[in-house]
């Protein structure tokens, strides 16, 4: 029997034909039960091998230089998902997309979301940028410039000094961070503080449990993601959850 391997050039072709989809992992505002947004996650449903995970996703990108083709590709499937969801009347106030570093430095991401976001609207789209980003001298331009055209732009701070001084939306706190709040929460407090200070929202991703939930809390860190809420969802039920209580 062939033993089926995955190539970039397989996923390249999946991202041209359909092939692939996105899922929602919802980011709750706790105290009020309400959606405050939801991040876009890739599913690749193979016909032979079933689901490829993240992982073998996102080494398949990275050892095919794919990082910019996919990312132009979330971004504008999550832009045309979202007005989907806007002509429908669900109230989901953002969409959440991780991007590649070397999608950053490539000349064709302002573009891409200049275009991707005539439908769905300043706003819409949070970008998720690569650690550091927001400190690289090369790249404050076009976060100014994605911020100006209405984009929001998040990043990941895993101690206090990762809270960027330029202008940014979201800091969130990564799963290394959440899943250790109990023996980190000093640490964790101290990033929330000084990004309240700043006036920006503040996300506890990968949150699994409900002593997490309430340590974060605790911290002063209302909104949260993780399987505390459940698996990702469809888009269907992302409209169904935007119109209820899902703490």
């Amino acid at each position: 029997m062939a033993v089926v391997r995955l190539r970039p050039a397989d996923l390249r072709s999946a991202l041209a034909s359909d092939g692939t989809s996105l899922q929602f992992q919802v980011q709750v505002h706790v105290p009020t039960g309400t959606l405050a947004g939801v991040e876009a996650l890739v599913r690749w449903p193979h016909p032979a091998l079933g689901m490829v995970g993240p992982q073998e996703i996102v080494q398949l990108v990275e050892a095919g230089g794919l990082q910019e083709a996919f990312d132009h590709w979330v971004i504008r499937t999550a832009c045309a998902q979202a007005a989907a969801w806007i002509h429908g009347g669900v109230p989901l106030p953002l969409i959440s997309v991780n991007v590649f570093e070397p999608t950053l430095r490539a000349h064709g991401l302002f573009a891409a979301v200049t275009d991707a976001l005539e439908a769905a609207g300043a706003g819409t789209l949070e970008l998720e940028l690569p650690r550091g980003a927001t400190a690289d001298p090369a790249l404050v331009a076009l976060i100014g410039s994605l911020r100006t055209r209405g984009v929001r732009i998040a990043v990941e701070a895993r101690e206090v000094a990762d809270v960027p001084t330029i202008d940014v939306d979201t800091v969130k706190l990564p799963y290394g961070l959440t899943s250790q709040i109990a023996t980190r929460a000093e640490a964790a407090s101290a990033i929330v503080a000084a990004a309240r200070d700043r006036k920006l929202r503040v996300v506890g991703e990968g949150v699994e449990t409900r002593e997490q939930q309430a340590a974060l809390l605790g911290i002063g860190c209302e909104t949260l993601q993780g399987y505390v809420f459940g698996p990702e969802v469809s888009a269907s039920e992302v409209g169904a959850l935007a119109r209820q209580r899902v703490s």
